[in-house]
C-alpha cells in the first residue's frame, strides 16, 4: 500500500500532540535541573522519564502498525519501528533494573552492560532499516518529488549536519574502543546510537521533501514528526562535545543535554499515532464517497 495524502488540514489536531510533548520535555529538563547536585534523584528521574516516553513510543508505533493490513509493506516498516522502540524500552528496563537491584554498583561494571550493548545495536538497526523501506516506499510510489537544486542543497546541508554534529561524536567513541570491556561496550552503543542517527538524518531529507509536499494534511505531520526525532536524536549522541562548548558546567551540561531522549522517543511515538489517525480519517471519508448516491 503505497502512503497517500489525507486531504484536509490537520494542524489544529496535532497542536495539542506537539504542545504535549513540548511538556514532558520542560518537566523532564526542569526536574533533571533541580536534582543536579543529588545523583540517586537525578537517576530516578531519568528512570521515570524513560518508562513513560518508552511506552508511548511503543504504543504510538504498535497503533500504526496494527492500522495497515497483514502483508502491506507500510506495516513492515512501522513493525521494524516498533521492534526498534521495543527494544529501546528493553535497555531501558535493563538499566532500571540494575539500579535498583544494585544501587551501589554503576551500570558499567553491570554484567548487563554487553546485554545492553546487543539491544541497543539491534534497536538502532531496526529504526535505520525501516527508514530505508520507507525511503524506497516514496520511490516506488512515484511520490518523491523530481531533483532539483532545492534538494541537493537540503541533503547536502543535511550531510554537513550530520557529520558536524555525529563527527566528534564518532571520533570520540572510537577513542575509547579496546580501553577495558566496560569502556569498549559503552563506545559500541556510542558508535551504533550516532551512525544510525547520522543515517536517519540523511534518510528524512528526502522524506521531509514528500511532507512538504504534502503540506496541510495529516499525513506529512508523520513524517515531520520523524524528522525531529531523528534530529533530536543526533544531538543527544553528541551530547558529551557538545557540553565542552556550551556555557556551564561540561557533566551537568551532559546531563541536561540527555534529557532530549524524551523528545526523541515522543516524537516516534506521536509520528505512529499520526499515522494510524491519518489512515484511519482517509478511511472514514472513502466509505463517505462510497455511500453518497450518484445518481
Amino acid at each position: 500500500m503505497s502512503p497517500s495524502p489525507s486531504p484536509g488540514r490537520a494542524s489544529g489536531s496535532v497542536a495539542p500532540w506537539l504542545g504535549a510533548v513540548a511538556v514532558l520535555q520542560v518537566v523532564h529538563l526542569f526536574a533533571a535541573a533541580t536534582f543536579l547536585q543529588d545523583a540517586h534523584r537525578l537517576s530516578l528521574t531519568g528512570d521515570v522519564a524513560g518508562w513513560a516516553v518508552g511506552l508511548l513510543a511503543v504504543a504510538g508505533t504498535v497503533a500504526a502498525t496494527l492500522s495497515f493490513a497483514p502483508g502491506d509493506y507500510l506495516r513492515r516498516v512501522w513493525g521494524l519501528l516498533t521492534a526498534g522502540a521495543f527494544l529501546s524500552l528493553v535497555s531501558t528496563a535493563l538499566r532500571s533494573y540494575w539500579m535498583h537491584a544494585v544501587p551501589d554498583v554503576p551500570f558499567v561494571d553491570s554484567p548487563l552492560l554487553p546485554v545492553r550493548m546487543v539491544v541497543v545495536v539491534l534497536a538502532n538497526v531496526s529504526t535505520t532499516f525501516a527508514l530505508v523501506l520507507l525511503a524506497r516506499t516514496y520511490r516506488q510510489s512515484g511520490l518523491e518529488p523530481p531533483p532539483s537544486s532545492r534538494a541537493t542543497l537540503l541533503w547536502a546541508v543535511a550531510a554537513v549536519c550530520a557529520l558536524a554534529v555525529g563527527g566528534p561524536a564518532l571520533v570520540t567513541a572510537m577513542g575509547h574502543l579496546g580501553k577495558g570491556f566496560a569502556a569498549t561496550c559503552t563506545a559500541v552503543i556510542a558508535l551504533a546510537s550516532t551512525l544510525a542517527d547520522m543515517t536517519t538524518i540523511l534518510l528524512v531529507a528526502p522524506i521531509l521533501r514528500v511532507a512538504y509536499m504534502l503540506r496541510g494534511g495529516r499525513l506529512a505531520w508523520v513524517w515531520w514528526a520523524m524528522g525531529v526525532s531523528g534530529a533530536v536524536w543526533l544531538v543527544y549522541d553528541a551530547r558529551e562535545w557538545l557540553a565542552m562548548v556550551l556555557p556551564g558546567n561540561p557533566t551537568e551540561v551532559v546531563e541536561l543535554l540527555r534529557t532530549l531522549r524524551t523528545s526523541g522517543l515522543a516524537m516516534l511515538g506521536l509520528a505512529g499515532w499520526l499515522q494510524r489517525s491519518a489512515l484511519a480519517a482517509s478511511q472514514r471519508e472513502s466509505r463517505a464517497r462510497v455511500a453518497v448516491p450518484t445518481g
